[in-house]
């Protein structure tokens, strides 16, 4: 999204309709799926403008295009599947381990600390894979575009897999099969472009 309105100085956590900008949001349920209704001019939305200190976070100066930083992993199995699953909160599609880099944190830890977060997986053998825009890659926090850090395991002992609350029904898939389904923009984006390479790392 486009950034038209000043933002806040005071170092703090907010949030805004992408609509008339208010703060006045309530988040409500439909189906499981989370959305945000906004106090002030009733738009209901699955997204919001979300200015977080804590994380990475910058509007481009010339385009006023607001942008974050991105972790990710693929997750590869000894059948060489890899683990995915459906997201209840925007965007609402099959979505690998992927979460926003936090300020002062290590892209690798914190890919790291997003699989965990998010299934429950500890796992230290990660390798970098690319570091590269994705540009059309919209998340619940308003951003559009994001520099991600792309990162792969492969395991062969997994445990219970535990999806927090971001997401439901984990399912492994061979890379072929996830394009079949309806997966987020970014992760399309990757298995398209790098297709078996994903998996000789």
């Amino acid at each position: 999204m486009k950034i038209s309105f000043p933002l806040p100085t005071d170092n703090k956590y907010h949030q805004y309709c992408p609509k008339c900008h208010s703060e006045n949001i309530n988040r409500i349920f439909e189906e499981e799926k989370t959305f945000y209704l906004c106090e002030r001019c009733g738009n209901k939305t699955p997204r919001l403008i979300v200015i977080d200190p804590k994380t990475v976070w910058w509007v481009d100066k010339r385009t006023k295009e607001y942008w974050h930083e991105s972790v990710g992993v693929f997750v590869f199995n000894k059948e060489k599947k890899a683990l995915f699953f459906e997201r209840i909160i925007y965007p609402f599609a099959f979505a690998i381990p992927a979460g926003h880099l936090d300020v002062g944190e290590n892209p690798e830890m914190a890919a790291k600390r997003e699989l965990q977060e998010e299934t429950g997986i500890l796992a230290n053998n990660f390798k970098l894979f690319s570091e590269e825009d994705v540009i059309g890659d919209k998340c619940r926090r308003g951003a559009d575009n994001h520099k991600w850090h792309l990162y792969v395991t492969n395991l062969e002992n997994i445990g219970e897999i535990k999806i927090n609350n971001e997401g439901i029904r984990p399912i492994w898939l061979f890379l072929e099969e996830a394009l079949k389904k309806d997966i987020v923009y970014p992760v399309r984006y990757f298995i398209e472009k790098y297709g078996e390479k994903l998996l000789k790392e």
